[in-house]
C-alpha cells in the first residue's frame, strides 16, 4: 500500500478578484510533487477544527507541514513586534492539533519553513519574530523576488544529524523566511545551522520529528539531492504503516 501524507493546507484569509466572498484553503503543488516523486500519495487536509486533528492524523500516515504566514506570537508567549507579518492564529492553532495527534499516534512529522517554526512552537519552544532585528543575522535570509529554487546562501549540517546523513554536511540552500527558532522545543535538537547563526533544521530525539527552514519542494527538481527530504518522509511513513506502535507516545524525548 502506498503511503498516505497528509499535507497541511494553507488558508487564503484576504479575498482576492477571483474570491471575492469565499475563503479558500490551498497547497501549492511543488509540495504535492514532491510527496508524489517520492512515492507517497498526497493527502490536502483543509483546515478544520481542533477536534477534527485525531480523524485527519488516524486517515494518513505522516504529516507534512508546509509554508506561509508568521506564527501568533501569543501561542509562545510573546508579545507582537512591528516587523511581524501577518499571522493566522485560526491556522496556528489547528496545526498545532495536529502535531499533537501525530505525536500520540507515532506518526512521522516533516516541517518546511513555517512547519519547522510550528512544530517548534507545538514541542514549547519559541521564534525569533524577526531575525534581523532580534538576532542580528547578516545574511538576506527572504531572498523575494529572486526565484525559489535558486540557491542564495549555505547552512552546515550538524554531525550525523538526520540532514548530514541524508543530503550532506555543507548545503546551498533557498531562503524565504524572517522568522527562526529560538528556544528549542521540548525533545528537539538543532540538525543545521547558517554561517550567521539562524537554525535551519531540527530534529526530535526519536528521529519522528524533523524540519527544514529552507524549501526543498522548490530546489529537488533542480537540485535532485534534496529529493532525499520527501523521501525519507514516506519511507518513515512507510514503516509506521507496515509496524504501527500499540503504545501511544506523548513526549519526543
Amino acid at each position: 500500500m502506498i503511503p498516505k501524507i497528509g499535507i497541511a493546507s494553507n488558508h487564503l484569509i484576504h479575498p482576492t478578484e477571483k474570491f471575492k466572498t469565499n475563503y479558500v484553503d490551498y497547497i501549492q503543488m511543488a509540495y504535492v510533487d514532491g510527496v508524489r516523486q517520492s512515492g507517497g500519495l498526497p493527502i490536502v487536509l483543509p483546515l478544520g477544527q481542533k477536534n477534527e486533528a485525531k480523524a485527519y492524523i488516524e486517515t494518513v500516515d505522516a504529516l507534512l507541514l508546509a509554508g506561509g504566514q508568521d506564527v501568533a506570537p501569543e501561542l509562545y508567549g510573546a508579545k507582537p513586534i512591528e516587523e511581524l507579518g501577518e499571522t493566522d492564529l485560526a491556522r496556528d492553532q489547528f496545526e498545532i492539533s495536529l502535531v499533537e495527534e501525530a505525536l500520540r499516534a507515532n506518526k512521522p512529522i516533516l516541517g518546511i519553513c513555517r512547519g519547522q517554526q510550528v512544530i517548534n512552537v507545538a514541542l514549547g519552544g519559541t521564534l525569533y519574530q524577526d531575525i534581523h532585528l532580534q538576532l542580528g543575522v547578516t545574511a538576506q535570509h527572504n531572498q523575494y523576488p529572486t526565484a525559489f529554487e535558486v540557491q542564495t546562501h549555505h547552512i552546515t549540517a550538524v554531525q550525523n544529524s538526520w540532514l548530514d546523513n541524508l543530503v550532506g554536511h555543507r548545503l546551498f540552500v533557498n531562503s524565504f523566511h524572517h522568522q527562526a527558532v529560538k528556544k528549542l522545543g521540548h525533545g528537539l535538537h538543532a540538525a543545521a545551522v547558517s554561517d550567521d547563526g539562524v537554525v535551519e533544521s531540527i530534529e526530535s530525539n526519536n528521529s519522528n520529528i524533523f524540519a527544514v527552514q529552507f524549501h526543498p519542494e522548490c530546489l529537488f527538481k533542480k537540485h535532485s539531492d534534496f529529493e532525499r527530504i520527501f523521501g525519507h518522509l514516506t519511507e518513515k511513513a512507510a514503516k509506521q504503516k507496515e509496524n504501527p506502535s500499540s503504545t501511544l507516545i506523548r513526549s519526543v524525548s
